[in-house]
C-alpha cells in the first residue's frame, strides 16, 4: 500500500515537472543554460521516469537514484555556468539565493529521504561539497571575501546534512529497539515447542473473560490433556513427544472457530477460550477436538485420545475458581475412561 502511494506522488510529480518544463522551454525567456541543457535533460528524465512506474513499478528504485543524480548535474552545472557567466562578484554571489542554496538544501533532504544510512550521509555531504568547489573556483583568488561568506553558508548546509543523518540513525535505532522489545514481548507469551500462546497469555485471556462476564458475555472454558502421553515419550524418546504435541497444535488450530483462544497449559495439557459460547456450545468444541485429535494419524502410526473438561465462566468466578471448576471436569473424564467430554461433576 505504501509502494503504491509512493508511485502515484512521484507520477504526479513526473507530470507537474513535464508541464513545468515544456512551459519553461515555450517561453524562451530563460536563459540558454536552462532552455538548451536544464529543462531538456529534465524532461528526459521525467519521461523516462513516468515510463518506469508505469510499466515497470518494481524497478521504482532506480528513479529515486536516477531523479537524485539528474537533479544534483542539473543544479550543479547550472550554477556553475551562472557564476562563470557573472563578472560582477556581488551579482554572482545574489544568483546563488534563493535558488542554487534552496536546492542544496533540498538535495540533503532527497539524500535521507532516498537513501539509507551511510550512504545517505555521503549522498547529502557530496552536493554541498561540490558546490563548495564550484563557488571557491569562481571567487579565489580576487574575491576572498565572498570565498569566506561561500565556505560558512555551506558549512550551514554541512551542519543540516550531519543531523539529518544523526536523526535518520536515532529513528533507526529506535525502530530496531521497538521491534526488539516487540520480539521479547512475544517470546515471553509464546510457548517454544508449539509457537501457540503460553499460560502467561492464556491467563490474560481468561482474566478478559471474567470481565466480559461481569458485563454480561458468556465464555466457555475448555481444558484438555492427551491420554497416555506419557507412554509416549517413554516409548518413543521425546522427539516423537514433541512432534506429537506439535501436531494436536495443527489439528486443533484446523478445528476450532477463528475467536476461540488456544494455547499449550503446559506439558500435554491445552486451554481453549471460546467467547460467546455456554457450556452446550464449549461442549460441542470439545467433542469436535475430541473426534479430531481421535481420527488423526500421528507420527510413527501413533493414534492418540483426549479427555476435556468444559466450564463456563460465571457472575461471581474468578479466574482461579474457573480453572479449578476446568481441571476437576477434566480429571473426571479420565477417571471415567479417558477420551471424554465432561461438563458436570457428578453428584456426591
Amino acid at each position: 500500500m505504501r509502494g503504491q502511494v509512493r508511485r502515484h506522488v512521484y507520477l504526479a510529480i513526473a507530470a507537474l515537472g513535464l508541464a513545468g518544463c515544456a512551459w519553461q522551454i515555450w517561453r524562451g525567456r530563460t536563459p540558454d543554460v536552462e532552455r538548451v541543457f536544464t529543462f531538456p535533460l529534465l524532461a528526459a528524465f521525467l519521461l523516462g521516469a513516468v515510463v518506469v512506474l508505469v510499466w515497470a513499478p518494481a524497478r521504482i528504485r532506480w528513479v529515486e537514484v536516477g531523479g537524485f543524480a539528474v537533479l544534483g548535474t542539473v543544479w550543479m552545472t547550472t550554477a556553475a555556468v551562472q557564476l562563470a557567466g557573472t563578472a560582477d562578484a556581488a551579482e554572482a554571489w545574489l544568483s546563488l539565493f534563493p535558488g542554487p542554496f534552496a536546492n542544496l538544501c533540498l538535495m540533503v533532504v532527497l539524500a535521507h529521504l532516498w537513501f539509507d544510512g551511510r550512504w545517505a550521509l555521503v549522498a547529502s555531504l557530496l552536493a554541498p561539497t561540490l558546490a563548495l568547489t564550484i563557488g571557491l573556483a569562481r571567487f579565489l583568488p580576487d574575491d576572498v571575501g565572498y570565498a569566506l561568506d561561500l565556505v560558512g553558508a555551506i558549512g550551514y548546509v554541512l551542519v543540516l546534512a550531519m543531523l539529518a543523518y544523526l536523526m535518520a540513525r536515532s529513528k533507526e535505532a529506535l525502530a530496531r529497539s521497538r521491534a526488539e522489545a516487540s520480539r521479547l514481548r512475544e517470546l515471553a507469551h509464546t510457548d517454544v515447542l508449539t509457537g501457540l500462546p503460553n499460560r502467561r497469555r492464556l491467563m490474560d485471556a481468561l482474566h478478559a473473560a471474567v470481565q466480559d462476564r461481569r458485563a454480561d458475555g458468556r465464555t466457555a472454558v475448555v481444558l484438555f490433556d492427551l491420554d497416555h502421553f506419557k507412554g509416549v515419550n517413554d516409548r518413543y524418546g521425546h522427539d516423537i513427544g514433541d512432534l506429537v504435541l506439535q501436531e494436536v497444535t495443527d489439528v486443533v488450530l484446523a478445528t476450532l472457530r477463528p475467536d476461540a483462544v488456544f494455547g499449550r497449559w503446559g506439558g500435554e495439557e491445552f486451554l481453549v477460550v471460546v467467547p460467546q459460547a455456554g457450556v452446550d456450545e464449549g461442549a460441542a468444541v470439545a467433542e469436535r477436538l475430541r473426534q479430531a485429535i481421535s481420527d488423526h494419524p500421528f507420527s510413527g502410526g501413533l493414534s492418540m485420545t483426549a479427555s476435556f473438561g468444559v466450564s463456563v465462566v460465571s457472575d461471581a468466578d474468578s479466574v482461579d475458581a474457573v480453572l479449578l471448576r476446568a481441571d476437576r471436569l477434566l480429571y473426571v473424564a479420565k477417571d471415567s475412561g479417558r477420551d471424554l467430554v465432561v461438563t458436570r461433576l457428578p453428584r456426591p
